[in-house]
């Protein structure tokens, strides 16, 4: 199943850096972990982007094949999680939890 998340994107022009939320498209199949990742905020207040280093941002780590790709998501891991729109029979448990 596909969902879609928003990805923070980060464009080096050399001098500056131009920072953007993208919305991509995920196939849940293809997730490996969900983690909060608290250096986006660090990094958005350094490069002066106060609008979005207010906000909470996840790392997710998908399996594109024999590698493993990051994405810096918009939101905590459980809400990025929660919005994977699972059925309950279907949601993911952590085992012995």
């Amino acid at each position: 199943m596909l969902v879609e998340i928003r990805k923070l994107m980060i464009k080096n022009n050399g001098y500056s850096r131009e920072v953007s939320l993208s919305k991509i498209f995920v196939n849940t199949d293809h997730i490996v972990s969900i983690v909060d990742y608290h250096g986006a905020k660090s990094f958005l207040l350094s490069e002066g982007m106060k609008d979005y280093s207010e906000k909470d941002f996840s790392l997710i780590k998908v399996s594109n094949g024999n590698k493993i790709e990051e994405i810096i998501a918009l939101g905590t891991s459980e809400q990025v999680f929660n919005s994977l729109g699972q059925s309950s029979k279907d949601k993911k448990r952590v085992l012995n939890g």
